[in-house]
This record gives structure tokens, C-alpha cells and sequence, in this order.
């Protein structure tokens, strides 16, 4: 009787045991199916924090995550017919990605791969990462690819908001995914001409570029010189009025030396020759490269403003999209660059005092003492913080004045020798560069102008300040005459302030679809050039300016 109880007590536990076994299975297998045919769920796992094979970034993922969480997690780009043309047009738009100078590679991902087999995990997986690769073409083509400062550490430009998951889902939401993509680039016509240029030059590329010419001395005109047809060859890539039969060289050549900044002369000397040895790959790098730093500016720029152009060496002020006034300017040396910036002119100040920057007061101007004790005194400068009864420093030993330690401040008081002329426009910002005089106006008809140590020299000072403070300019120009005439030290504040965007255009296209090249005087071209091919997010950066110029 034990015996049988026994029996009969495993034989019900087990029984039992395979009733739970078969009834797990079963639910699991019901789990798997509503997953399956589920693609929320699918999605949703594959955007969990530790989803196997996880490849996007933490920002990434949390953008990803804020996109499907607005829709139950489903999917974007299938599942309707409006999904679909979604899907095509967004797959078509990053594809093209280069027309803006950037890498379609970094955009491509998984898409257009054969899936593994029609399981949901797959479909998903092609919905997310397609909405992925969409979240990092719209950054980086509405605020830049890469952050300015991870480039340049002189620059200080305001800060663009742009949020990706936010744009895309609204645009998903109210069904104008094409419309998302078209408001991505800069919406201002020069970006527009520049995206025109690069599709020129690659196609230059494309067809073998130009011919490089042979030699240093000056190629003559005249017929004599063996390197003139292969002169015309290289002109005609770019201007087709050069392939004319009866074109003229001199001609051809002044309008190329127009068209890129140069001083227009007709002659082919080593400056213009460098140019025109610049290889046309070259020309499409340096045209990316500004299509980059154009992406880092606002959308749209203040109604009335300064614009600084450094390697044209050009200043510029517009109001109401009209040029008011056009001038040249005189900027930094390459081993002094003037910044990328944007600060306000507050104030214009007529016959300003100078303080001198430290670095200059020990670089330059010490050694000068040394040699010389009434340096400061032949330069109507004083030493601020220098002995009562020697303002100027003749009685000091410089000899045993320590460059580690210079205790002393220098300023150049108000007068011709005054390394800021007689104008000076106050423009606060980190670098202490701002826009001034200059008692050294014989400069401003030299073709290179990058002379000084990052501060800007106007040509046109007087006419730019009185447009700056406003009004009626004539009379503006009177007062300030007048002020200067006085030789004290007076300043007259700005109503309004006026913004001065300091920027650094090397590839200029123009309405006519011609493009003009300037000079990469600080090597910016070719650093952001290495860094959009590499990927890479910091590189060694440009010295950090300290003060301004020095004429002395």
C-alpha cells in the first residue's frame, strides 16, 4: 500500500512538472510571436541602454530613444505608403551628402545592405538606423560637422541650438519629412553659390584638373615665352572667355588676378603663378572647408553689421543687405592671426591711448630698451606703473630688467606716433582685437596686408566710424573731426551697438558662377580640411592672441 501511494505521488509530480514546462513554453512562444509581430517592441529593445551590439553613441542613443518614444516606437520609415516615400527620399538626400562637402560614408551605415532574412529584429534594425544616419547628416549639415573650437581655439562665435530628434519628429509628425531636409543647409545665397562652386571644381577634377606651369621668373606676354599656351590652357579651365582664339593673355590674366584678390596688373609673377599652381583638388578641399565654417554661423545675421573678410583683407558694412562701405584693412600676421569672432562695436574713441600688450612690451619692446633708455620717451610713451618722477624709464637699468618678470605696464599716449592712429572703434571681446587708425598708411596699398599682431587697421576709419555711430554720417564725420582736431582723449557711445562678425573666407563664388580663391594666411583650409577626411575632433591649436597691434 506505501508502495503504491508513493507511485502514484511521483507519478501526478510529474505529470505536473511537465504541465508547467509545456505551459512556459507556450507563453514564451507567445511572447516571441507578439514580439515578432510587434515592431514597437522590437524597437523599443533595440534602443535599451544594454541592447547586445549597441553601436550609437550615449547622445545617440538618447536622441533615438526621444524620437521613437513620441511614437510607441514605431517605426518611421515603413509600414505606409507616405513612409516609404519618406524612406526614399531621406536614403536619396544622404547619398548626396557630398554636394555639401561632406562624406556620405558617414551616413550610409547599414542601409542599402541585404537584410538577413524578413524577421521584425531586421526591419527594425533598418528603421533605426536609417533614423540614426538622418539625426547625424541634419546636425551636421545645419550647425557644422565639427565644433569650431575642437578646430581653432581663437574663435569665439555664438553658439547655434539645433535639435535633431526634435526637428525630425515633427517633421515625421506633420508628414513633411522632405521639407525637414530642405531647411537644413544655410538658407543664404552664398552657401547656395558655394555648393555650385564645389560641383564645378569636382567636375574640374574629374575631367584631369589643370596644368601645372613650370618655372619661377615672370612669364612675358609678349609671344617669346614657351610656357604662355600652357599659361592660357590653365585660364581657360576657369574662364571660358580665355579659350577664345583671339583672347587676350593680359586680359585674361587681370581678370583671374580680379577675380582672386591680387593686385590687377596683367603681370604673371610668383604670387599669381603660385596661385595658379594650386591644383584643382586642392581648390575643391579649400571649397568644403568654407562650407564648413559657413555652417557654424547664425542663420540670419543682424540687418545692420560689420564683416571682416581676413584673408581678402577686407571690411565690409551692410545695412539692409546694401554695402554702405567698403574698405581695406590690415590683419594679422600668420604668426599673430587675427581671430574668427563676433563682438559689438560700443563706442567709437577719437586720439585713444595704447596699452601695450604684455607680450609686445617683452618680445619687442625690451630689447629696444636695452639697447636704447629713451626709447619710450622718442615714442611718447610712459610707463604707468613706473617711477613718479621718471614717467618714461630713462633713469632704469633695463639691462637687469628680467623679461620672466617685467613688472611694468607701457602705454603710447594719444599723438601721430600713436601705434592706434586717431580712431579706435571699443569692440569688447576675449582677444582684445578691435578695429583702429594707424599712423602707418602706406601699408594699405600693399597686395599682402597680414602685418600686424591680430588687431585690424581700417584704410577707411574716419568714414566707418561715422557710420557706426549713426544719424546723419556727414555730421557724424564733422564731430568726430572736430574731436580728433582737439588731441584729448574722448569718446562718443553708440546708440546702438553695432555687430562686427570677424570671418575667414578663402573660396568666395560669385552671382556669375565664377570663384575666387584666397590665400590660407593661417593654415585654417588645411587643418579643417584633415580634420573632416580624418574624423578627427581636436587638433593642435593656433597660440591664443593677447593683444593688439604695434606699429613702433
Amino acid at each position: 500500500m506505501f508502495h503504491l501511494s508513493i507511485t502514484r505521488y511521483f507519478s501526478v509530480s510529474v505529470a505536473a512538472a511537465l504541465f508547467v514546462i509545456v505551459t512556459y513554453a507556450a507563453n514564451s512562444n507567445i511572447t516571441k510571436a507578439q514580439s515578432s509581430s510587434d515592431p514597437a517592441i522590437t524597437i523599443q529593445a533595440l534602443l535599451s541602454n544594454d541592447a547586445p551590439g549597441q553601436r550609437a553613441s550615449a547622445r545617440e542613443l538618447a536622441q533615438l530613444q526621444k524620437v521613437y518614444a513620441e511614437r510607441n516606437f514605431q517605426p518611421i520609415w515603413s509600414g505606409t505608403i507616405e513612409a516609404l516615400e519618406s524612406a526614399r527620399v531621406a536614403k536619396a538626400l544622404l547619398a548626396r551628402a557630398g554636394e555639401h562637402g561632406l562624406n556620405p560614408d558617414d551616413y550610409s551605415g547599414a542601409i542599402g545592405s541585404a537584410p538577413r532574412d524578413d524577421t521584425a529584429e531586421r526591419s527594425a534594425e533598418i528603421d533605426v538606423e536609417l533614423t540614426r544616419n538622418v539625426l547625424r547628416y541634419a546636425r551636421d549639415l545645419r550647425i557644422g560637422r565639427l565644433l569650431p573650437n575642437a578646430i581653432y581655439r581663437d574663435v569665439d562665435l555664438p553658439q547655434e541650438t539645433f535639435d535633431a530628434a526634435d526637428a525630425l519628429s515633427s517633421a515625421v509628425r506633420q508628414g513633411e519629412v522632405a521639407a525637414f531636409f530642405s531647411r537644413l543647409p544655410p538658407p543664404h545665397p552664398d552657401y547656395q553659390r558655394l555648393v555650385a562652386a564645389l560641383d564645378k571644381y569636382r567636375s574640374i577634377v574629374t575631367e584631369g584638373g589643370w596644368p601645372s606651369i613650370p618655372g619661377n621668373p615672370e612669364i612675358k606676354t609678349d609671344g617669346s615665352d614657351p610656357r604662355l599656351r600652357a599659361l592660357m590652357h590653365r585660364l581657360q579651365v576657369e574662364d571660358p572667355a580665355a579659350a577664345l582664339p583671339d583672347a587676350d593673355p593680359v586680359a585674361a590674366v587681370k581678370r583671374y588676378q580680379e577675380r582672386n584678390g591680387r593686385t590687377v596688373d596683367g603681370r604673371i609673377g610668383a604670387l599669381t603663378l603660385e596661385m595658379l599652381n594650386v591644383s584643382a583638388a586642392e581648390r575643391v578641399a579649400q571649397i568644403a572647408a568654407n562650407m564648413e565654417r559657413r555652417r557654424w554661423l547664425p542663420r540670419t545675421f543682424e540687418s545692420r553689421y560689420i564683416v571682416v573678410n581676413v584673408p581678402d583683407q577686407t571690411l565690409k558694412l551692410i545695412d539692409s543687405e546694401k554695402v554702405l562701405l567698403s574698405t581695406r584693412v590690415i590683419v594679422g600676421r600668420p604668426q599673430t592671426p587675427t581671430p574668427i569672432f563676433r563682438a559689438n562695436v560700443i563706442a567709437v574713441t577719437a586720439n585713444p591711448p595704447w596699452n601695450v600688450p604684455h607680450s609686445i612690451a617683452v618680445q619687442e619692446i625690451l630689447p629696444l630698451l636695452r639697447r636704447n633708455a629713451n626709447y619710450l620717451a622718442t615714442q611718447n610713451m610712459v610707463l604707468l606703473n613706473g617711477p613718479a618722477d621718471d614717467p618714461s624709464g630713462v633713469q632704469i637699468n633695463w639691462r637687469r630688467i628680467s623679461a620672466d618678470r617685467f613688472p611694468y605696464q607701457i602705454q603710447q599716449r594719444p599723438g601721430d606716433k600713436n601705434a592706434l592712429g586717431k580712431l579706435k572703434l571699443e569692440l569688447p571681446n576675449r582677444f582684445s582685437v578691435f578695429l583702429h587708425d594707424t599712423p602707418g598708411r602706406a601699408a594699405f596699398e600693399r597686395d599682402q596686408r597680414a602685418l600686424s599682431h591680430g588687431c585690424i587697421r581700417v584704410q577707411q576709419i574716419l568714414p566707418l566710424a561715422a557710420l557706426a555711430i549713426g544719424g546723419d554720417a556727414g555730421v557724424a564725420q564733422a564731430n568726430i573731426s572736430a574731436l580728433i582736431a582737439a588731441g584729448t582723449t574722448a569718446q562718443i557711445s553708440l546708440h546702438d551697438p553695432l555687430p562686427v562678425y570677424v570671418l575667414y573666407w578663402t573660396a568666395i563664388a560669385e552671382e556669375d558662377g565664377s570663384v575666387g580663391f584666397r590665400r590660407d594666411l593661417y593654415g585654417r583650409d588645411q587643418r579643417l580640411s584633415a580634420a573632416l577626411l580624418q574624423r578627427v575632433t581636436a587638433l593642435r591649436p593656433i597660440a591664443e592672441m593677447e593683444g593688439c597691434s604695434y606699429d613702433g
